[in-house]
């Protein structure tokens, strides 16, 4: 692009934040980048390529409008994309989650099945049936094997080393965090998401996603979606920190006396609950509503009163 700068100064939104995610790589009049960004990944040309979930500011404010408060704080981004041949979704995980395995195949195998429909024009309605591709991008190390940041699992019999006969599930993992990558492209889009200085020799649609996330790029609405939800994010992450260490602490002290494994749970249930009183006092010294201090944490009304005794 002819306006792109290579500038880490310069004010950039966390190309991580869910806003920005669906800005750069869900918006139709980009839809170029998500095409080379899926060509990077699994090297293959994507014709007819659709956007299911297109971005837009007022589909996005819908969005965040429908789903829960901590739906908005947690760290789960997604993209759906149809093409020609195939299907397409991509998800941003950040943090370790339990049964982050099981949802990042449910999901594309949810959507494989989702073709089988009956039609009278059809001989069998297993003919609808068509590959998927996922690539979950991923803020931690899931796989703890070796440092290699890809991975693509397909369907595949390991005693007579033959893949199945039609290459119909294709689960793709890019850990963000791993040093080891396999294609200059694939590093550019590791230094995007890490926010680290593109090369010159980068492709011109990852040097205009980085043009999308500059802060001065952003319509005042955007910035104010971005900021509400980098505020919500912090204290999420605030709060599962918080819960972590004292789960960790008082279920030593518990596993002592009763077992490891249930003083383990009770000690993440009350270090929870003491993260969240923390969070509800931060956001009475804020002057934020009651109603939306119950709606974000959970707490009854009484237990946000009984706080504002003790600010």
């Amino acid at each position: 692009m002819e306006n792109y700068k290579n500038d880490m100064n310069l004010k950039y939104v966390n190309p991580t934040n869910d806003l920005a995610f669906k800005k750069v790589l869900a918006s139709n009049e980009k839809i170029h980048i998500l095409a080379g960004f899926i060509k990077d990944f699994y090297f293959i040309e994507p014709e007819g390529l659709t956007i299911e979930n297109p971005y837009s500011i007022k589909a996005y404010k819908e969005q965040i409008k429908d789903e829960e408060v901590f739906r908005m704080r947690t760290t789960i981004s997604d993209i759906a994309a149809v093409m020609s041949f195939a299907d397409y979704r991509s998800e941003l995980q950040l943090r370790k989650e339990n049964f982050f395995s099981e949802r990042s195949l449910y999901y594309p195998l949810d959507k494989f099945v989702s073709r089988y429909k009956i039609v009278q024009s059809e001989k069998s309605a297993y003919a609808r049936l068509r590959p998927v591709y996922s690539m979950n991008i991923l803020g931690y190390n899931h796989f703890t094997e070796d440092e290699n940041a890809l991975r693509i699992f397909q369907l595949y019999d390991p005693v007579r080393n033959k893949n199945f006969s039609k290459n119909l599930l294709n689960l793709g993992y890019f850990e963000l965090l791993k040093p080891n990558v396999e294609t200059e492209n694939q590093q550019q889009w590791q230094n995007y998401f890490l926010q680290k200085p593109l090369s010159s020799t980068a492709p011109e649609y990852i040097k205009e996603a980085l043009w999308i996330i500059e802060m001065a790029n952003m319509d005042e609405e955007e910035i104010k979606m971005i900021t509400d939800a980098e505020y919500y994010k912090s204290i999420y992450d605030n709060q599962m920190d918080y819960a972590t260490e004292e789960g960790i602490k008082r279920g030593m002290e518990k596993g002592m006396e009763k077992g490891m494994e249930k003083g383990m749970e009770k000690g993440v249930e009350k270090g929870l609950k003491e993260a969240t009183l923390i969070i509800a006092r931060k956001l009475l010294q804020r002057n934020r509503p009651i109603d939306e201090i119950i709606e974000d944490t959970g707490l009854t009304h009484q237990e946000i009163e009984s706080l504002k005794n003790i600010i």
